[in-house]
């Protein structure tokens, strides 16, 4: 394939090529002249490397790690011109990667949506008013969105008229948190020319309806979502809302995230973020396809290309929304909903797999996992090639242990969200059998059986951006409401970091590069408050928190 500076890849940045899947470059790093340009003595490495899981010191030149080791040895490489840092006893480790969020959307929802997530709003009377108040100061006719609903006192979301009720006059569209789910009150619906019982359902959504046949409101999947209103920015929102999103992120050491739900826009503005020298931290992006025409159509343009820090690197679909379980709850027949017919989604899964792509694909319920496997299976047509392409797939909460095997056994990475626990746990609980609850995100038996296992706060969808929330999930397995889920498939600390270093690089094939401190690595580090060595339960988390994180030996945050 083609490989094309950024002066071209920006020309084509509204295009399918503006979505290239930006391959892996074998570097051979030189080594340096002898001193180091940054030095750190005094401090506990805690390395990610096997073969020398602590250190005393490390040194930096060129953006990359010289040296690790003791004291002793790091001294040696110090001259007049190298910066030191005495770290006093404090911890270093590699810098977090978030291998699933949405840096843009996480800045557009939180700086220019009407937020309305739980515990504030748990009610139709808490939201009605939530709304009105947004809607007051806006003109007759002006969009509303909000995000962040869950679940709400009266057992069920709200139709159309309850939200019309709060918002006569404005266009208005809610979002759950996932994202999966909304609903608009009647002026959207007209402006969307979707007040109609002659509607059809999108492909991979559904309108729900009341009696009269006309849409009530609520809208399943994110098909039936866009088909009444995609909220869009401008490229100076865009620039705005990302590095607000960046400064969240670096703020709590991670220093690579992987966007795993991009627009061509998106990527422009990402380019020149990264162009302008203004991108914190490094990013993979892995732009979503709606369909098999859109999928073919994106990977016959794609052409390979990789910047400094921004990297395109592979293709993002989905298999379900709410579980595609093979006992779906029964008050529940939307969760029978896939978001494509089987053989299709088998036939976007081999158009990204054939043009030599990454797949990643979101994949919560039972059932929709084992679609996902056997569309990887069937495509790469043996277990090595599979294997090679490293396709992973989103969320995968629940246990099933041919599934895991298989996973294993294809090389699948699988990027989790541990504060699932927390946030699902009781809603799972009522609709589906107590062992998978229990059991729900198997980290002891991912790591068990070896499946290759990443974490990733998925924000805007999860409120919490801070991987600290995620490992503290993997460790303590806490409901909202306190219960402890099944221990046996807790992991200690040092595997719950190792699953937010090591782990999220090899999901993005970065493993050469980040996520452990060696020599020749990146130099991306987090120097943290205090000894992490000494964090066995997650209360021991509690006060944590980065003093600085760099990227290429360069600091991008100091409290």
């Amino acid at each position: 394939m083609t490989r094309i500076n950024r002066r071209t890849f920006m020309q084509h940045a509204g295009t399918a090529a503006a979505l290239a899947v930006l391959s892996r470059t074998n570097r051979v790093w030189a080594a340096p002249a002898e001193s180091a340009e940054l030095a750190l003595t005094g401090g506990a490495i805690l390395t990610m490397n096997e073969s020398e899981p602590n250190a005393d010191a490390m040194a930096v030149r060129g953006g990359r790690i010289l040296a690790v080791g003791n004291d002793e040895k790091i001294k040696a490489l110090i001259s007049k011109d190298t910066k030191v840092i005495d770290l006093g006893g404090k911890c270093v480790t590699p810098g977090l990667i978030d291998a699933h969020s949405h840096v843009i959307a996480f800045g557009h929802m939180e700086l220019k949506f009407v937020i309305i997530r739980p515990p504030k709003i748990n009610s139709f009377a808490t939201l009605q008013q939530a709304l009105a108040e947004a809607a007051k100061d806006k003109p007759k006719g002006e969009w509303i969105v909000a995000r962040g609903f869950d679940t709400f006192k009266e057992g069920r979301f709200p139709r159309r008229k309850e939200l019309d009720d709060a918002v006569p006059d404005h266009p208005l569209l809610t979002i759950h948190w996932s994202g999966q789910y909304g609903v608009a009150n009647t002026a959207a619906l007209k402006k969307a020319g979707l007040f109609d019982k002659n509607a059809k359902d999108p492909y991979g959504g559904k309108f729900m309806r009341g009696r009269d046949g006309l849409p009530d409101g609520v809208l399943i999947h994110y098909p039936a979502i866009y088909a009444v209103h995609q909220p869009e920015i401008d490229e100076q929102d865009q620039i705005e809302c990302a590095l607000w999103g960046f400064d969240q992120f670096v703020r709590d050491g991670v220093t690579c995230i992987h966007d795993n739900f991009c627009i061509p826009k998106h990527a422009k503005s990402y380019v020149r973020l990264e162009r302008s020298g203004r991108m914190p931290c490094r990013l993979r992006v892995y732009p979503y396809v709606v369909n098999l025409e859109h999928c073919q159509e994106l990977v016959k343009g794609m052409q390979r290309y990789e910047g400094p820090l921004l990297r395109m690197q592979g293709v993002k679909l989905a298999v379900d929304g709410y579980p595609l379980m093979y006992k779906p709850p029964p008050k529940n027949k939307v969760g029978e909903l896939p978001m494509h017919p089987q053989p299709l989604f088998e036939q976007i899964i081999a158009a990204i797999h054939q043009a030599g792509f990454q797949a990643d694909v979101h994949a919560v319920g039972d059932k929709g996992v084992d679609w996902t496997l056997g569309a990887f299976a069937k495509a790469a047509g043996s277990v090595g090639e599979c294997g090679k392409r490293r396709h992973r797939i989103e969320h995968y909460p629940f246990r099933k242990m041919d599934s895991v095997k298989r996973t294993a056994e294809l090389g699948v990475a699988v990027c989790v969200q541990p504060e699932y626990i927390r946030l699902k746990a009781a809603d799972f609980a009522e609709n589906f059998e107590r062992e998978l609850v229990e059991t729900m995100v198997p980290l002891r038996t991912f790591t068990k059986e070896g499946v290759h296992v990443a974490y990733g706060a998925d924000v805007p969808a999860f409120p919490s951006h801070s991987p600290l929330d995620s490992i503290r999930g993997a460790m303590d397995r806490k409901t909202e409401k306190g219960q402890t889920l099944d221990k046996s498939e807790a992991v200690s600390f040092m595997e719950a970091l190792r699953h937010h270093t090591l782990g999220s690089a090899y999901a993005a094939f970065d493993e050469k590069d980040l996520g452990s401190l060696e020599d020749g690595k990146c130099a991306d580090f987090v120097i943290w408050n205090r000894d992490l060595r000494k964090i066995n339960k997650g209360k021991d988390l509690d006060g944590l928190q980065p003093q600085a994180t760099y990227v290429s030996g360069k600091a991008v945050y100091e409290a």
